[in-house]
């Protein structure tokens, strides 16, 4: 609008000049539609060039120079080794949360062996989202205490996010989100490799060796170079697992992980974290899929009004006739 008022004035200040009104005018129109084109096409090449969905990486091949990398440290990093300290993996004692004046978690108490997987299910609104949120300190405790390989990792207001305890202790809780979480702007190798190298657990290339072996794990290194756009809800979720997965943590949390993806989907979500619980990864599911919880863990914990009400071994819980997580059951069926 400024060159057009500019153009304008010239123009008129010509055509008082020379008389020749409609040549002038001519001119001014044929310059202002020639800047108007060229920057029209310069701001449509730029946004082109920086639009993250027109970005179309294909897969990696053998030929990629991401295959040059020491393969024997890539089979190496496919086994996950944590160091085990302390009886428990994690141990929540007392743990209390309310929002305003509704109490959402009213005193749990929860401790995980080295190598168990816990399945906690329950209606929505019992507390179990919250409930895995206060174990790695997204929600802050209101009373209460969470352990951490042995050590002091969440108390009351001691022990925040903030604090030594919990900066030192952090790297060892992965955490797989319902949505993704996904970085758009950052390749599915790239959001691998940005925790490890964050907290600085080894050169770039260690973090590359670690991440494709990672997603090798979940299946999805050959969409290493794509971006988040280019996968489906299945296959960012898959990655999501890995980016967990590359911090070599002590323990797993899943928030319903297969809550925003379609029930095609589901499934291979579902085969990389049995694999996983195979492997003896310690790991914590907030879950609705009733089969699986029931499949793959050591203990199903069922939750209700902000309390936890059965805890126990999945056989144990199939033959307790108890009314309520029978109820349950079928609704989640």
């Amino acid at each position: 609008m400024i060159s057009l008022t500019e153009i304008l004035l010239i123009g008129q200040r010509l055509y008082t000049q020379n008389f020749l009104v409609m040549e002038t005018m001519l001119a001014v129109a044929f310059y202002y539609v020639l800047i108007v084109t060229l920057f029209g096409w310069l701001i449509h090449w730029f946004e082109r060039k920086i639009d993250i969905s027109q970005r179309k990486p294909g897969l990696l091949n053998q030929d990629d120079p991401l295959y040059q990398l020491p393969q024997a440290s890539v089979r190496a990093r496919k086994e996950l080794s944590t160091q085990r300290t302390g009886e428990y993996a994690l141990e929540a004692l007392n743990i209390h949360k309310s929002y305003g004046q509704q109490q959402v978690l009213k005193g749990i108490d929860l401790q995980v062996k080295w190598g168990e997987v816990i399945s906690i299910i329950g209606p929505s609104g019992s507390g179990k989202t919250t409930f895995i949120r206060t174990l790695n300190g997204l929600e802050k405790l209101d009373h209460g205490t969470v352990n951490l390989l042995g050590q002091p990792f969440l108390k009351d207001q001691e022990l925040t996010e903030d604090s030594p305890a919990y900066k030192q202790q952090i790297v060892n809780v992965g955490m797989v989100f319902q949505n993704f979480n996904l970085f758009p702007h950052k390749t599915i190798l790239e959001n691998v490799m940005l925790a490890p190298l964050y907290h600085a657990m080894g050169t770039v290339l260690d973090s590359k060796i670690t991440a494709l072996a990672m997603l090798e794990k979940v299946g999805m290194k050959q969409h290493a170079n794509k971006y988040p756009h280019q996968l489906s809800g299945g296959q960012q979720q898959r990655v999501a697992i890995a980016r967990a997965l590359a911090m070599q943590p002590s323990i797993i949390l899943f928030d319903e992980p297969t809550s925003a993806l379609d029930p095609e989907l589901v499934n291979e979500v579902l085969k990389v974290i049995e694999e996983l619980a195979s492997e003896g990864l310690t790991m914590i599911i907030v879950t609705h899929e009733m089969h699986f919880a029931f499949k793959v863990s050591d203990r199903v914990v069922f939750m209700e009004g902000g309390h936890i009400v059965l805890n126990d071994h999945p056989d144990v819980l199939k033959q307790a006739e108890h009314q309520r997580l029978d109820k349950f059951i079928a609704k989640a069926a």
